[in-house]
């Protein structure tokens, strides 16, 4: 427990529900195959929405289908493609550029090896490219951001079952063509989760490295030629796993983790200066359990995460697990939030922001599902001057 007390030992910030006239969810789509569905990622051209899951028979991983579907703004399916070259292929990872090209990442196996699978969809879901990096027995693709200059950088793993790298790779948008690829070794367990670029070049990872006691979060910034520029660690005392992470627009670097300490689950807010050095550590709660996953930073810096919310009464995961969206905010007294329960067990996995918060999820029932919602966030009017 002391360990845990250390964890908290953080700034703690308050969150108020905002009060409003309209209703919670203003829509929600629900994907079921027949077996069991796992949301990995959500993104947004600022029109449409793209969902990547992974989807596998009950009681069965043997077997894993790559699928993307893209949905309008009030939910409607507008296509979903499914990556068919391979009996197990799983999307981790999607994004966006400003061009209307939808970029994937994820895995897939051939010939006994494990491949870090990069794709390129055009605005109606054909494949324009795909790209296969073998580096080692086991590859894979874990997360995807664009570059300026018609660049994709892409982050994961490389290397074998008993000794793996932290992998990023600067690809051509066009082609897929490798620029570079950089691994980075920092322990027999290392895992780069998700990237981020911001608008020098400059990438940013957000991964873990195994320790005897569990794993410790990982973030490492990036030159834009791929040399290291510095890296930390953060570490609760207990199983620490990475979320998500983001460069707001002032170049700092915004990341989420989830605290395992016992039987206490929290999220964790990390942010860093340019430099490194740590502007502030937050939990979402002093005595909360969650989750921290998805982030979204709008255009005027505004911050929002999707998240885990566990039964306030127990905390215990697998007790009426709840969706959460919250806008965040560090020392706020009033800032917007939405947890939503569709029933079942479920979790929010990652966001965007366009007016309304849309969160792509994972619900369970008898199977599990992917779930998209679209939450209400009324925008407060702006007064005339001198009101």
């Amino acid at each position: 427990m002391k360990a845990l007390a250390r964890m908290l030992a953080v700034a703690l910030f308050t969150i108020m529900v905002v009060g409003c006239g309209s209703k919670l969810v203003v829509w929600q789509k629900v994907i079921d195959n027949g077996g069991d569905e796992t949301a990995t990622a959500l993104t947004t051209d600022g029109t449409n929405y793209y969902v990547s899951y992974i989807a596998t028979k009950p009681g069965d991983n043997s077997q894993a289908g790559w699928f993307v579907t893209k949905l309008d703004q009030n939910g409607k399916e507008l296509w979903t493609r499914q990556y068919k070259d391979s009996p197990y292929a799983a999307c981790e990872d999607i994004q966006t550029d400003n061009q209307g090209h939808l970029f994937a990442t994820g895995r897939t196996r051939a010939q006994d090896k494990e491949l870090c699978l990069v794709i390129r969809y055009a605005p109606d879901g054909s494949i324009t490219w795909q790209k296969g990096l073998e580096l080692g027995d086991k590859t894979w693709g874990m997360g995807i951001c664009p570059v300026s200059g018609d660049r994709i950088a892409v982050c994961g793993v490389a290397g074998s079952d008993t000794n793996t790298d932290h992998m990023v790779a600067l690809l051509d948008a066009n082609d897929g063509k490798t620029l570079w690829v950089k691994n980075l070794d920092l322990g027999p367990s290392d895992l780069a989760a998700r990237i981020a670029a911001d608008s020098k070049d400059n990438l940013a990872i957000v991964g873990h490295r195994g320790t005897g006691a569990g794993s410790d979060v990982v973030i490492i910034k990036l030159a834009p030629n791929g040399d290291t520029l510095w890296t930390r660690t953060y570490d609760s005392g207990g199983d620490d796993q990475p979320g998500d992470i983001k460069f707001d627009p002032f170049g700092n670097i915004v990341v989420t983790a989830t605290a395992t300490v016992g039987d206490s689950v929290h999220c964790v807010i990390l942010e860093y200066d340019t430099d490194g050095g740590s502007i502030r550590k937050a939990a979402y709660g002093a005595q909360t359990q969650a989750t921290g996953n998805g982030i979204f930073i709008t255009k005027d810096a505004d911050i929002f995460i999707a998240g885990r919310l566990f039964n306030k009464r127990t905390g215990m995961p697998g007790e009426a697990e709840q969706i959460l969206a919250f806008q965040y905010k560090p020392n706020a007294t009033s800032v917007w939030e939405r947890t939503y329960s569709p029933g079942h067990i479920a979790g929010g996995v990652d966001l965007a922001v366009n007016g309304d918060v849309y969160v792509a999820a994972n619900v369970k029932d008898k199977t599990n599902d992917v779930l998209v919602c679209r939450l209400s966030r009324p925008i407060a009017p702006t007064l005339p001057a001198g009101k």
